[in-house]
Parts: structure tokens; C-alpha cells; sequence
């Protein structure tokens, strides 16, 4: 589905993600871990922008090279930072309707919002604004608009990060939902253990390199023990 051809993302001098050769199939979920300043965020960065002249990024085997593809590409991403990238004064139900309107002319169905917000615990705060909403009621909103357009790639940068013990729920069941319908999901993370139900994959980084490529079948303990290990050498070298 998605292929990396010496993909590196810079700023300035600064070479924040060393270049990168990768492919990723549908039905995954990978788990990108680092310290802080491995180049975890910057990976994300790199996908999310027109890759270098040097690079390349092949999305179903078609390399991004014109708008068309680049549309295509782009359209079929959907993303969750730190923030749940909300409109605040709108309520729940409107951010539902007016996410999904930036990807079809089609207006969403009402049964289908209520679902998503049945899914997300919201349905009984349909019509609050979401600047209402705790912080972890906002990243479950966050959760559902960045799916509502069914996209074949979802990234994810600390998805964790302000959820609430059912939003983790929900995040895993989405994942694990995603990894039986063939999609590929990539998420940012400091730490495996609530992805370990549903990842097939693991990628460690630091300092900008790409330092291990373990697929879920050989990530027991001693791995995960050596991967950190590694880490652990990479900083204090």
C-alpha cells in the first residue's frame, strides 16, 4: 500500500529522520517508538509532506507526481495529533458534518453521526460545543472525524496522550477494525503496551535512524529488551 523510497526530512541543517527505505502493507498497525528527539514526529512530518526530489513516496504503487496522485494520496490520510483538531464552538454533532464535508459533496447521514458519536460515548452531548467536552471526551471526537472518510492510511502522533481508559478501549477496537478491513495504521507512541493486541509491527528510532524493524510475531520480551537496549547505546553514544 504504501512504500518509502529514502525518505529524510530536514530542517534547516538539522537532519531530523535519516533516510528511510520501507514498505507497508494494508491490514497493519505499526508502532513507531523512540526517546524524545528520535525523529518519531518528524517520520510523521515527512509523510504528511511532498517528499524531497531525491525521495519518494509510492502510494498503491504509484509514486506522488502530479496533483492527481498527490490528491490521492493526501484524501485517503487521516490524522490525530496532540490535538483532537476540533472547532471548538460548533458541537459535536456540526464537527462531525463539517469534517466529513472537506471530503464529499455528500452531506454525512444522521444515522451515521449518531453511530460515530454512540462509538465515541458522545450521543447524550450531540449538540454541547465541544470546548465542553473534557479533555479526553475531545480526543474521542477527535478519534471518529479523523475516520469518518474510511481512509486507507491513519496516522497517529501520541494518540494515548489525553485518552481516557474507554477511549484507549476505543482506539484499539478502531485499530483492530482497521487491521480486518486491510488499512494501515502508523502511530507515534512512547510506549508498545497498549498496542500490543493489535500492532504487527515495530519500528524503533533514534537520533533521526532507523535502529529496528520487528514484526510481531518475534516481539516477545528478550526483543523488546534489545531494542531498548539499543536505544539505550545510541544515547549514550
Amino acid at each position: 500500500m504504501l512504500q518509502l523510497q529514502g525518505l529524510y526530512r530536514n530542517y534547516g541543517f538539522r537532519k531530523a529522520l535519516l533516510p528511510l527505505s520501507l514498505d507497508f502493507s494494508g491490514g497493519q498497525t505499526v508502532c513507531v517508538l523512540g526517546p524524545n528527539g528520535a525523529g518519531k514526529s518528524s517520520f510523521l512530518d515527512a509523510l504528511l509532506s511532498p517528499p524531497p526530489s531525491d525521495a519518494k513516496i509510492l502510494f498503491h504503487g504509484k509514486s506522488l507526481e502530479g496533483d492527481e496522485q498527490m490528491r490521492a494520496y493526501y484524501s485517503n490520510i487521516g490524522f490525530v495529533g496532540h490535538d483532537p483538531g476540533l472547532y471548538l464552538d460548533l458541537s459535536c454533532r456540526e464537527n462531525l458534518h463539517c469534517f466529513f464535508a472537506h471530503y464529499s459533496l455528500e452531506p454525512l447521514p444522521e444515522e451515521t453521526v449518531a453511530e460515530n458519536l454512540r462509538r465515541a460515548g458522545l450521543l447524550a452531548r450531540s449538540d454541547d460545543p465541544a470546548r465542553s467536552l473534557s479533555r479526553g471526551m475531545k480526543q474521542r471526537l477527535g478519534l471518529m472525524r479523523s475516520l469518518l472518510h474510511n481512509p486507507d492510511i491513519w496516522l497517529l502522533d501520541e494518540p494515548i496522550t489525553g485518552l481516557d481508559l474507554a477511549g484507549q478501549d476505543l482506539l484499539i477496537e478502531l485499530l483492530d477494525e482497521r487491521n480486518r478491513n486491510g488499512k494501515l495504521s502508523i502511530a507515534i507512541t512512547h510506549t508498545d503496551e497498549p498496542f500490543l493486541p493489535v500492532a504487527n509491527r515495530y519500528l524503533y528510532l533514534n537520533q533521526g535512524a532507523l535502529v529496528a524493524d520487528i514484526e510481531a510475531s518475534r516481539y516477545g520480551a528478550e526483543a523488546r529488551r534489545k531494542a531498548k537496549e539499543i536505544l539505550k547505546k545510541g544515547l549514550l553514544g
